[in-house]
């Protein structure tokens, strides 16, 4: 993990019962050895945050509107290193156990903080991790052969829940929840944390959608003429593919579509700002704004817009009928049907 840099570490168990009210904090008094295997468990951490679609995104409160935030922005002013590191670690989670004092059905576990740079983005990931039991196999000495055993292990894999505080100004807090269809539960790892203005990556991802749709059409760098609707669409998805932390930011945006004029940026300015500071996208409703799907009594279908503004795609909303015209296509079915 060549872009992966693991700055400071350190674990610390907070124990809850979902039916108990009442919480147990063990602090750790010393970080966690930055050894290979803690660089390789940050970097699947991340590896698997990075997977998660749709994220709760938002700013992180003033300083002196929330203890966490006041905490974090001691830590930055003193130039994050590794004795303030544990302190504010202790601090935060000192304010989580009274979070959490009184709440049924939440549960405790493995709060590791990770102070980390991935692809040139510092950051700070909070992941609360659970053990799970399992089984492995070994050595039976007495029979000479292998068995069963139990075991408990860290369960990376099911993250309780966890977030990001990106290095910078702005929408710089990325959480996902999987408690969601529980949210007095997971209402307070929010309330903890700070954050503010929380907009889901589908919602913000819509907002940037509605306005691309009133931007013109880029032209074509080597033609230097306007692209055609599906070339920018899929120019569009492929760029929100590539950018760091899949964020897009109007003005590299504007830059990379539009060269020397601010479209997005000018747009953004006449409204309510909700995008000026980026978002992370979310690919899954990016996609499924250009990319249809449809299927129904053993009938499929997968397209793009591109093929209605094409003609090779047409449907009659009167009978139902829908007219593929693809010579292509066509052999392509009639060659597996046979005779």
């Amino acid at each position: 993990m060549d872009n992966l840099i693991v700055h400071h570490l350190i674990v610390h168990e907070l124990k809850k019962q979902p039916e108990s009210a009442e919480t147990e904090l063990i602090l750790s008094k010393a970080p966690l050895p930055i050894s290979e295997q803690a660089i390789e468990l940050i970097g699947r951490l991340d590896q698997i945050f990075e997977r998660k679609n749709d994220l709760l995104q938002g700013f992180l409160a003033a300083p002196d509107e929330s203890l966490f935030p006041a905490y974090y922005q001691n830590w930055l002013t003193e130039g994050r290193d590794r004795s303030n590191f544990i302190v504010f670690s202790n601090d935060t989670m000192k304010v989580l156990q009274q979070s959490l004092n009184g709440v049924i059905g939440a549960k405790g576990g493995y709060l590791l903080y990770a102070d980390y740079t991935m692809e040139e983005q510092r950051m700070l990931g909070i992941f609360l991790i659970r053990e799970t039991p399992g089984m492995i196999f070994i050595a039976d000495e007495e029979t000479q052969g292998i068995k069963l055993s139990l075991t408990q292990y860290l369960d990376v894999d099911h993250m309780a829940m966890a977030v990001r505080l990106l290095a910078g100004k702005g929408r710089t807090v990325q959480m996902i929840r999987h408690a969601r269809t529980q949210s007095s539960i997971s209402q307070y790892f929010t309330d903890w944390v700070g954050l503010d203005r929380p907009e889901t990556s589908a919602e913000l991802t819509q907002s940037f959608l509605e306005l691309v749709e009133e931007l013109p059409i880029p032209k074509d760098r080597e033609s230097g003429f306007a692209m055609n609707e599906g070339d920018f669409e899929k120019a569009l998805v492929k760029y929100a593919a590539k950018q760091p932390q899949q964020t897009i930011r109007a003005k590299e945006f504007d830059e990379f579509f539009y060269g020397n004029e601010k479209p997005l940026q000018d747009m953004l300015e006449e409204g309510d700002g909700v995008l000026d500071e980026g978002f992370r996208v979310d690919k899954r409703s990016l996609r499924k704004q250009f990319y249809l799907r449809a299927g129904f009594g053993g009938l499929s279908i997968t397209c793009t817009k591109d093929h209605f503004r094409s003609g090779q795609i047409e449907v009659d909303e009167a009978t139902g009928k829908i007219t593929i015209n693809s010579d292509e296509l066509a052999s392509l079915l009639l060659d597996q049907k046979g005779e």
